[in-house]
């Protein structure tokens, strides 16, 4: 059973980020980065690299081969970067097999504190259940990071964070806090007070909240009904190394890792009883 799930409502909550060193982390940035993360990861990017600073993202990319340069500003794509942070500039024809250089507002604000984290995951409305069913099978504690706006409060986010949490905790009982008991309430009260099918009232969210309508208001409408759709991507990024990448990319690369390893006990036995004859 899950021990514990603990909720921040924003990054001025996290004094120290050597803080989340070795624990659980999931970052939540539903308008739009951990959303458009997933997505760009889906289509067939090869990894995202998130940075601290615009500064620090031309400086990588200028040492990676195949990289794109992706971030925004105050909702916008940055000058000079090519892809900003819509999840309709990440189609397939634009990321596949490239490495994107990633910095935003917030949302790699909250991925980078979370650099010493255990295990780090993006999460989002688009991912919610492949995420439930991660925190389940792993069955340990887990702090959920909402990155609010310039170390604020965001009512999505929150939102986001208790959906999560009313799905894991259905069927056990986990002790909350005030901030866990918020986030819960939030999503509840929203399923209550917004008379529209449940597919819709994400939708509706973003469009009543502060960011959301900020974003309607630069011509980004389309991108609030894409971060707005449950669990339309069931897949999962990771933060491992400073890189992200699908949690089967990692997988993948273990079993890789695994069978080499395998391959060269294998040889150096080989090589051991040939001397031995």
């Amino acid at each position: 059973m899950i021990k514990r799930i603990e909720v921040l409502l924003s990054l001025a909550q996290l004094t120290d980020e050597l803080l989340l060193k070795d624990r659980n982390i999931i970052i939540l940035d539903v308008l739009r980065a951990t959303t458009t993360m997933t997505i760009a990861l889906a289509n067939g990017a090869k990894e995202i690299i998130p940075t601290e600073s615009i500064a620090t993202a031309v400086r990588v990319a200028k040492g990676s081969k195949n990289s794109v340069l992706c971030g925004e500003r105050n909702g916008k794509v940055i000058d000079g970067f090519k892809l900003g942070n819509s999840p309709l500039e990440y189609s397939p024809e634009a990321v596949k097999d490239k490495a994107l250089i990633f910095n935003t507002t917030n949302g790699t604000q909250a991925i980078m504190k979370s650099k010493f984290a255990k295990n780090c995951l993006l999460g989002s409305f688009v991912n919610m259940s492949a995420v439930v069913e991660y925190v389940n099978a792993l069955d340990e504690d887990f702090t959920v990071i909402c990155s609010g706006k310039l170390n604020d409060f965001c009512l999505e986010d929150a939102v986001c964070a208790g959906m999560l949490l009313s799905k894991l905790s259905a069927g056990r009982t986990l002790e909350f806090r005030d901030s866990e008991i918020a986030a819960m309430n939030l999503c509840n009260d929203l399923a209550m007070l917004l008379n529209v099918p449940s597919q819709e009232k994400i939708l509706r969210l973003f469009n009543l909240c502060e960011h959301g309508r900020y974003l309607g208001q630069l011509g980004f409408g389309e991108d609030l009904e894409i971060c707005s759709k449950i669990d339309s991507y069931p897949f999962i990024p990771m933060l491992r190394n400073g890189v992200i990448r699908l949690k089967e990319q990692f997988e993948g690369e273990s079993d890789q890792k695994a069978k080499m390893k395998r391959v060269n006990i294998g040889i150096k036995h080989q090589e051991k009883q040939r001397q031995s004859d």
